[in-house]
């Protein structure tokens, strides 16, 4: 008789992130009442610290933040859905905290890249605190996502994405703060 696999939850906050991306990108009009513009946000348009994450500055940046986000995100929420969905819920706020205090130069921020990092290490930090056969790989995974934060702030460039403006920069600081979140959600507490 073959085994069965306990039923895993449905990553529904992760899809429900996604198709609100997806969704925006098609909503010119919304472009620029969500992002995170600083002065707005010093302003009292605090909610756009969330919603800059669900913003893209093009189809090929929403693309690659997908690419990540989707699988990452979808996997961690499968395996502690109570710890993802408060991980999805706060980060944004706690990545648009770091941006407000630590980047002062910084004036408009979007995308999914530091919701993405934050999902992929979560993922990374489950998989480590398990202490299962995979130490390796997930120590690993973590490494070269902090090398790829690193080179993209030495070289001042995206690796993957690419704009078709030189304004649009990345933030290694919101990649950071999204580690950083992820670290909190997946050494705390066990709870799921």
């Amino acid at each position: 008789m073959a085994e069965t696999s306990p039923r895993r939850p449905v990553p529904w906050v992760t899809l429900l992130i996604a198709a609100l991306a997806i969704f925006l990108s098609f909503q010119p009009a919304m472009a620029d009442r969500l992002p995170y513009v600083r002065e707005r946000v010093l302003a009292g348009e605090w909610w756009r610290m969330w919603s800059a994450h669900l913003v893209h500055f093009g189809p090929g940046h929403l693309g690659w933040n997908l690419l990540v986000f989707v699988p990452a995100s979808a996997w961690a929420e499968r395996l502690a859905p109570g710890r993802t969905r408060l991980l999805l819920a706060l980060a944004p706020g706690f990545i648009g905290l770091a941006l407000v205090a630590f980047d002062p130069t910084l004036t408009r921020y979007a995308g999914l890249s530091g919701l993405a990092a934050s999902a992929l290490a979560l993922l990374a930090f489950l998989h480590l605190r398990a202490r299962d056969a995979d130490r390796w790989f997930w120590g690993g995974v973590l490494g070269l996502l902090l090398v790829k934060i690193a080179a993209e702030a030495v070289l001042g460039q995206a690796l993957f994405a690419h704009f078709a403006t030189g304004e649009i920069q990345p933030v290694p600081l919101a990649h950071l703060a999204g580690i950083a979140a992820a670290a909190i959600a997946g050494w705390g507490r066990q709870r799921g």
